[in-house]
């Protein structure tokens, strides 16, 4: 086979390689070639930056206020001390403040009792009957850093106000309730002393009878009007006295009566019991449950709003000597519900009660219920005035 020969720059090029291989290999090291590169590396880097944040304070503890109530008679009574006793009760359970509670308390020993509270730091006094009005000015006097309330005060001290639950309002409500359920065109009233709180509300039950009497007579002028029966027993709680003066006005004839005492209301309750003659809106607490066969519905008092408006300007110092009076336009009254009487009474009936209350409760013009503490011009009547006859139009000639 014959072999190409190779060309003369091969041999040339074979042997400038080998002389670099040689010089590799013997000679000196070579310096390495740098190669640079940017090589990230993580690292936490800590920055202290100033940033402004919105703190809440926390607040002082508001202290509890230490309230005692000091009454003439029962807590539980199921009528005039249980209405305040409850309502403090409600308060103490929602955390708004501390009670203690003193029952039959005289007049004579109010100064005593009153004073050993003060004495111990309470915030309030509260002496839960106007016999106490008195001693209260004493020893609110002997204590002004101590603040008092008394229900029914009428003279007031800078650390000594009225604790009040007004009834006009909701007794006109009841007085018109009754004037629309009664058979036998009469009703009463029975209360204990002829004594300005019960003035307030007797007057205030005449005139919702006025008001149902004036709406009937605009419908028939001939109509025949309600007319009132009242008496004052003069005890709070001889439960006879009460029985007896039920007797006597149903023997007239009411077959729907009104009670604003304590015992004595309790003796009304046991006289319509037994007779069956007449039924009973009771006052203070619901009675209802005290007799439910009789007691259709009642004139509540609720001492929440008055004693959360009096402790509130105890703690904020703004309490001062005036009457924290309350009534049905602002939460102090209110009526209770008919409970078992609901279905009997005619759903017109109830209707017309209801309309007649927002309009005392709006308070405006003709439904304006008149707050009488004193009969200053006799007695007053619940009869309205017959209206005048609508004029015959004569024919044109």
């Amino acid at each position: 086979m014959h072999k190409q020969a190779l060309p003369k720059w091969w041999f040339g090029l074979t042997l400038a390689v080998l002389i670099g291989l040689i010089a590799t290999a013997c000679g000196p090291a070579a310096t390495p070639q740098v190669i640079k590169e940017t090589v990230v590396v993580p690292v936490e880097v800590t920055k202290q930056v100033e940033v402004q944040v919105a703190v809440t304070a926390t607040p002082e503890a508001v202290k509890v206020p230490k309230v005692a109530l000091i009454m003439s008679g029962k807590r539980e009574d199921q009528s005039w001390n249980q209405f305040m006793a409850d309502s403090v009760q409600r308060l103490a359970d929602e955390g708004k403040l501390e009670a203690s509670f003193a029952e039959d308390v005289t007049p004579a020993d109010f100064e005593r009792v009153a004073g050993d509270y003060a004495s111990q730091n309470y915030d309030l006094i509260i002496g839960h009957t106007s016999d106490f009005s008195e001693a209260a000015l004493k020893v609110a006097a002997a204590y002004p850093d101590v603040k008092f309330g008394i229900t029914g005060a009428t003279t007031f001290l800078p650390n000594l106000a009225g604790l009040n639950n007004w009834t006009h309002n909701a007794s006109a409500v009841a007085g018109y309730l009754a004037a629309k359920l009664t058979k036998t065109g009469t009703v009463g009233i029975i209360g204990a002393f002829a004594f300005p709180t019960q003035f307030v509300a007797h007057e205030g039950f005449k005139f919702g009878v006025y008001k149902a009497n004036q709406e009937t007579l605009r419908a028939n002028r001939d109509a025949t009007q309600v007319n009132c029966l009242e008496t004052f027993t003069n005890t709070w709680f001889d439960t006879a006295l009460g029985f007896e003066a039920a007797q006597a006005q149903m023997d007239q004839g009411a077959d729907y009566i009104y009670i604003t005492a304590s015992g004595a209301g309790f003796g009304v309750i046991q006289a319509a019991e037994q007779t069956q003659t007449a039924k009973v809106i009771g006052s203070f607490v619901d009675m209802n449950a005290f007799a439910p066969d009789v007691v259709i519905t009642s004139v509540e008092r609720l001492a929440d709003a008055p004693l959360a408006a009096m402790l509130y300007d105890i703690q904020t110092g703004r309490f001062v000597g005036k009457d924290y009076a309350f009534d049905l336009i602002n939460g102090g009254t209110r009526l209770s519900p008919y409970h078992n009487f609901d279905s009997e009474i005619p759903q017109e009936v109830k209707d017309k009660v209801a309309a007649f209350q927002s309009n005392v409760v709006a308070g405006q013009g003709a439904f304006i219920v008149p707050f009488v503490t004193a009969k200053l011009g006799g007695e007053t009547s619940c009869e309205a005035p017959i209206p005048a006859p609508t004029p015959v139009p004569t024919a044109t000639p």
